[in-house]
């Protein structure tokens, strides 16, 4: 690899270096924000001047954005310091939340697919991926109306079947609501 393209692979990594550390200290006020990338970015100049082409021993150094970030929180009073978490990937209570459609055909498989919704929802609010309001419609359209229309379904008609109005109707609820608030997470979620 050339010096230049060194170079401006290096200035790319320590860009999205910084993008991170900005993106996690979101919460910070405008101008605390600023000045903290600005303070990171003149620290890794000096390392890069002093070390070239280690970039990535100096940002290891410098450390993790998410515990700058909690650090920058703390000290300002704005947040509390916690030790970064794991963050699982936006699918997951997604698909936790989903699985249950995709079973109804099987009681023993329904029974898993009802204990793998609960972990759906839990991951889903622990998630930080979405708001608190992204959460709480999102499993309000996945999980609670569904099963209050199913509910509702089989004390109003029993066993006998709703007529077409209705039973398309529940279709729609049961079906497609679900899919349909999935796909609107998936396309709402922070990166």
């Amino acid at each position: 690899m050339s010096t230049k393209n060194a170079e401006t692979s290096g200035s790319a990594t320590v860009r999205r270096y910084l993008e991170a550390v900005e993106r996690e200290a979101s919460t910070l006020p405008a101008d605390r924000r600023q000045e903290l990338v600005a303070d990171i970015a003149e620290h890794i100049e000096i390392a890069l001047a002093e070390r070239p082409g280690d970039i990535q021993d100096i940002l290891r150094e410098v450390g993790d954005p998410r515990v700058i970030a909690a650090a920058a929180l703390q000290e300002s009073g704005t947040g509390t310091w916690e030790p970064p978490r794991r963050r699982s990937p936006a699918w997951v209570p997604l698909l936790l939340m989903l699985l249950k459609y995709a079973f109804w055909w099987n009681f023993w498989l329904l029974m898993l697919s009802t204990v793998l919704e609960v972990a759906g929802v839990v991951v889903l609010y622990r998630s930080r991926h979405w708001t608190a309001r992204q959460k709480w419609l999102g499993v309000t359209s996945i999980v609670v109306v569904p099963h209050l229309t199913l509910v509702v379904t089989n004390l109003v008609f029993g066993h006998a079947s709703p007529p077409l109005y209705w039973g398309v109707a529940i279709v729609m609820v049961m079906g497609v609501m679900p899919l349909v608030a999935a796909g609107w997470l998936w396309r709402t979620r922070k990166h």
